[in-house]
Protein backbone atom coordinates (compact mmCIF):
# COMPACT_ATOMS: atom_id res chain seq x y z
CA UNK A 1 0.00 0.00 0.00
CA UNK A 2 1.25 3.45 -0.91
CA UNK A 3 1.02 6.44 1.45
CA UNK A 4 1.40 10.17 0.80
CA UNK A 5 3.56 12.27 3.13
CA UNK A 6 3.19 16.02 2.72
CA UNK A 7 4.66 19.19 4.20
CA UNK A 8 8.06 17.57 4.61
CA UNK A 9 11.22 19.64 4.91
CA UNK A 10 12.66 20.54 1.50
CA UNK A 11 16.01 19.17 2.67
CA UNK A 12 14.64 15.69 3.43
CA UNK A 13 16.01 12.84 1.32
CA UNK A 14 14.31 9.65 0.14
CA UNK A 15 16.56 7.67 2.50
CA UNK A 16 15.43 9.81 5.44
CA UNK A 17 11.79 9.33 4.41
CA UNK A 18 12.33 5.56 4.28
CA UNK A 19 14.05 5.63 7.69
CA UNK A 20 11.11 7.59 9.13
CA UNK A 21 8.67 4.88 8.03
CA UNK A 22 10.71 1.73 8.67
CA UNK A 23 9.58 1.36 12.34
CA UNK A 24 6.03 0.69 11.08
CA UNK A 25 6.87 -2.15 8.70
CA UNK A 26 8.77 -3.22 5.61
CA UNK A 27 9.21 -0.25 3.27
CA UNK A 28 9.30 -1.29 -0.39
CA UNK A 29 10.14 2.18 -1.74
CA UNK A 30 10.34 5.84 -0.75
CA UNK A 31 10.35 8.75 -3.17
CA UNK A 32 10.54 12.52 -2.80
CA UNK A 33 8.77 14.40 -5.59
CA UNK A 34 10.97 17.03 -7.24
CA UNK A 35 10.40 19.91 -9.62
CA UNK A 36 11.37 18.94 -13.16
CA UNK A 37 13.00 22.25 -13.97
CA UNK A 38 15.01 22.80 -10.78
CA UNK A 39 15.35 19.30 -9.35
CA UNK A 40 14.40 20.68 -5.92
CA UNK A 41 11.95 18.95 -3.60
CA UNK A 42 8.30 19.94 -3.85
CA UNK A 43 7.82 19.15 -0.14
CA UNK A 44 6.02 15.82 -0.44
CA UNK A 45 6.68 12.20 -1.19
CA UNK A 46 5.34 8.68 -1.32
CA UNK A 47 6.23 5.57 0.66
CA UNK A 48 5.18 2.07 -0.32
CA UNK A 49 4.77 -0.63 2.31
CA UNK A 50 4.57 -4.34 1.61
CA UNK A 51 1.23 -4.61 3.45
CA UNK A 52 -1.77 -2.48 4.30
CA UNK A 53 -1.51 -2.97 8.07
CA UNK A 54 1.94 -1.34 8.21
CA UNK A 55 0.81 1.55 6.02
CA UNK A 56 -2.27 2.22 8.15
CA UNK A 57 -0.15 2.17 11.31
CA UNK A 58 2.29 4.67 9.76
CA UNK A 59 -0.60 6.95 8.75
CA UNK A 60 -2.07 6.85 12.26
CA UNK A 61 1.24 7.44 14.03
CA UNK A 62 2.87 9.96 11.70
CA UNK A 63 -0.01 12.22 10.63
CA UNK A 64 0.34 15.67 12.25
CA UNK A 65 3.67 14.71 13.84
CA UNK A 66 6.71 17.01 13.87
CA UNK A 67 9.57 16.03 11.57
CA UNK A 68 12.48 18.42 11.03
CA UNK A 69 10.41 21.24 12.51
CA UNK A 70 7.40 20.70 10.24
CA UNK A 71 3.98 19.20 10.95
CA UNK A 72 3.69 16.49 8.32
CA UNK A 73 0.45 15.25 6.75
CA UNK A 74 0.16 11.54 6.06
CA UNK A 75 -2.66 9.65 4.35
CA UNK A 76 -3.42 7.03 1.73
CA UNK A 77 -1.85 7.93 -1.59
CA UNK A 78 -4.88 6.74 -3.52
CA UNK A 79 -7.52 8.63 -1.58
CA UNK A 80 -8.14 11.26 -4.29
CA UNK A 81 -8.24 8.68 -7.07
CA UNK A 82 -10.77 6.66 -5.08
CA UNK A 83 -12.88 9.76 -4.44
CA UNK A 84 -12.79 10.70 -8.13
CA UNK A 85 -13.90 7.19 -9.06
CA UNK A 86 -16.77 7.28 -6.53
CA UNK A 87 -17.83 10.67 -7.85
CA UNK A 88 -17.83 9.37 -11.42
CA UNK A 89 -19.84 6.30 -10.42
CA UNK A 90 -22.40 8.49 -8.65
CA UNK A 91 -22.75 10.65 -11.78
CA UNK A 92 -23.22 7.54 -13.92
CA UNK A 93 -26.01 6.35 -11.59
CA UNK A 94 -27.94 9.59 -12.14
CA UNK A 95 -27.86 9.31 -15.93
CA UNK A 96 -30.89 7.72 -17.57
CA UNK A 97 -30.25 4.25 -18.91
CA UNK A 98 -30.79 3.86 -22.64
Amino acid sequence: MMIYIGNIAYSMTADELKELCTPFGNVVSAKIITDRATGKSKGYGFVEFDNEESALKAIKELNDSQVKGRSIKVNSAFRKAEQDQESKENKDDSKPKV
